[in-house]
């Protein structure tokens, strides 16, 4: 039986299984919205900011207004908390390090800070073994509250390089989950 006397369903079956085979993601995908299926689990391992936070007034350690524009074009990683730095600080700071130098060839897309509530944080220490952090003080109720100030215990958060806070880790937070959503961030972020 040659091709041009052939049934019209067995010429186009070759055609049609393409078709089929394309389309059915998209069917799959379709009839498990309709049905409410959702993952798990989201993929940040942070609590992300829904909506994001603006990035409040701060000051520098010598009291004066820190301008904004020292957060844009980088992704900051804070380690906020009250009072001066002590150990859990410290913990925190030498955590946020290890996971700036993990990011190896990114790294220069990340900065990173240390906010206080202190008026005069005494900020020698750290300098000397930290000499590329930052320091900010929260001058005011809503910097204090951008940044949870009034909880216990010291924590990480992410900005964006348009000055927005979008992530928070809680003070028990895994280092190595941090460095997953930097990762995760720079990989996908055009920004910065």
């Amino acid at each position: 039986m040659s091709t041009a006397n052939a049934p019209s369903a067995v010429r186009y079956r070759p055609l049609l299984l393409i078709l089929a085979l394309l389309l059915m993601p998209f069917i799959v995908g379709g009839g498990l919205y309709a049905w409410g299926w959702r993952p798990a689990k989201a993929g940040n391992h942070g609590e992300l900011l829904s909506p994001p936070r603006a990035l409040p007034p701060l000051a520098d350690a010598a009291g004066k207004p820190l301008d904004t524009a020292a957060f844009n074009d980088h992704w900051t990683l804070v380690v906020a908390g009250a009072g001066p730095c002590e150990a859990a600080c410290k913990r925190w700071i030498a955590a946020t390090r290890q996971v700036h130098v993990a990011l190896y060839k990114q790294m220069s897309r990340v900065q990173r800070s240390w906010l206080t509530d202190e008026a005069t944080p005494d900020i020698a220490p750290l300098a000397a073994l930290q000499p590329d952090l930052h320091t900010a003080v929260a001058t005011d109720a809503t910097a204090r509250t951008a940044f949870d100030l009034d909880t216990a215990g010291h924590r990480v958060y992410v900005v964006d390089p348009t000055g927005r806070i979008i992530l928070r880790y809680p003070a028990d937070a895994e280092p190595r989950d941090i460095l997953k959503d930097m990762e995760r961030l720079l990989r996908y972020a055009w920004a910065g």
